[in-house]
């Protein structure tokens, strides 16, 4: 305990949230953005977890609108600020400490969801080879291995490949997402091991669910017959 206060002291943490640095001792986030962050709230739509307003339907108008091959989503926060600015920072301006906060975050919310439904492995959207040497660092690899560590479920490192450095998602269409991302994964190469029977991805964002669509549609391919997912944030549109 006194050994992370000293170290705290020497190399401070900022919190995931506002960036701020952390009081020595403190992990995650500050206590002004702990009552600014709140959980997606029911109703949620079965399918992707998006909160919906009418506690009657069962789908958000996305998902009633557009086919959805995996088996329900377990996102935590909508993308909105503080959440969204957390995530920018930390996909494209080297903050891969917050993957600490995000992953016990859905440990903590869902592990119990993740074992009721039988998962057996966590997979995380691969990032191409040409976005992680620019970047550095696979950003839902981060956070999939903490959900790992905190729920006692293996991470299956590469049991997904993207063959296919595909275009920003936010430059395309609907249309042109979906066909930008259908022949952008594969099952590993060197993957040897048994096919799990149910696998939970793993995203930093869900924005229109092209990426986890195209992801799912390989997996069951492959012989996986439950694909869940879940994401430190969700689009509200």
């Amino acid at each position: 305990m006194i050994g992370d206060i000293i170290k705290d002291a020497v190399f401070p943490l900022r919190c995931a949230m506002c960036d701020e640095v952390l009081p020595a001792g403190r992990r995650g986030i500050c206590k002004a953005c702990s009552g600014k962050v709140s959980y997606l709230m029911e109703p949620r739509c079965l399918k992707c977890g998006k909160e919906i307003e009418d506690e009657d339907e069962d789908l958000c108008m996305d998902c009633s609108g557009n086919t959805r091959s995996y088996d329900a989503g377990y996102p935590l926060f909508n993308y909105i600020p503080p959440v969204s600015d957390s995530l920018v920072r930390f996909k494209y301006h080297g903050r891969e400490e917050y993957a600490e906060y995000y992953g016990k975050s859905i440990a903590e919310r869902y592990k119990d969801n993740f074992f009721r439904l039988g998962i057996e492995a966590i997979v995380p959207v691969p990032l191409h080879k040409e976005r992680l040497k620019k970047r550095g660092y696979d950003q839902a690899k981060l956070i999939a291995s903490v959900i790992s560590r905190e729920t006692k479920i293996k991470m299956l490192d590469g049991f997904l490949e993207r063959v296919k450095n595909t275009a920003p998602q936010k430059e395309l269409n609907d249309v042109e997402r979906e066909k930008n991302l259908m022949e952008a994964f594969c099952i590993g190469k060197s993957y040897k091991g048994i096919i799990p029977e149910a696998v939970l991805l793993v995203d930093d964002i869900y924005t229109t669910g092209a990426t986890i669509e195209g992801c799912t549609r390989v997996l069951k391919a492959a012989g996986v017959k439950r694909v869940f997912y879940t994401s430190v944030a969700i689009g509200k549109v």
